[in-house]
């Protein structure tokens, strides 16, 4: 992988065309990148709601804004110029997202 290219976005379950799942593809590559330690940061804090040891969580971070619940996780951006529309996902698709993310991440020799 070169220093200006990610791999695709991809997860068990991803749905071509979803614009939930368009929408997380990008806050990965947007909001994570290569990082793989906030991408494991993100997906600490994910799970803690998703196994009720905290009721939601909320981060701002350079073209999103996650909240996540526990069943739904809303993305929107942070720009209101970017004319997108705030989108609702399921917490498990976007905690399937990051695992599948780091794993990527963790192959690349970069």
């Amino acid at each position: 992988m070169t220093a200006s290219d990610f791999p695709p976005p991809d997860w068990p379950g991803k749905v071509t065309d979803d614009p939930g799942h368009d929408r997380i593809a990008a806050c990965l590559v947007m909001d994570i990148g290569r990082a793989d330690q906030w991408a494991a940061e993100v997906l600490l804090q994910v799970g803690k709601v998703r196994q009720g040891l905290e009721p939601s969580w909320e981060m701002a971070m350079n073209a999103y804004i996650i909240n996540v619940g526990p069943d739904t996780t809303d993305i929107t951006p942070v720009y209101d110029e970017a004319g997108e529309s705030p989108v609702t996902v399921r917490t498990n698709d976007l905690e399937a997202a990051l695992r599948a993310w780091i794993s990527k991440l963790s192959e690349s020799p970069d």
